[in-house]
């Protein structure tokens, strides 16, 4: 019971953004770009998690990055691309 509680307050606390591009001072990331050019604007991932297809094969990596005032940027890199750009914005409540 605990855990059906839990979870609608977890996605009250956090608003997830999906787009197509993302701006890095003046600079753009778009979909489609190579992943050498998220490292560029982003630089180094904080963590990389590993995508997984239905069988457990490798179909890429998810990169998350740390920004300012609660932001984590999340890019998903596909065959060497940007495949997804997610900007999540931690809410606090006090």
């Amino acid at each position: 019971m605990r855990r059906l509680f839990l979870v609608p307050l977890l996605a009250l606390s956090l608003n997830v953004f999906a787009s197509d591009t993302l701006r890095v001072g003046h600079q753009v990331l778009s979909v489609g770009d190579t992943a050498a050019h998220a490292i560029d604007l982003l630089g180094t991932p904080a963590y990389k998690e590993p995508l997984q297809n239905e069988f457990g094969a490798y179909r890429g990596e998810r990169w998350q990055y740390s920004r300012d005032m609660g932001h984590v940027v999340v890019v998903t890199i596909i065959a060497g691309k940007v495949a997804a750009i997610e900007d999540h914005i931690e809410e606090h409540h006090d």
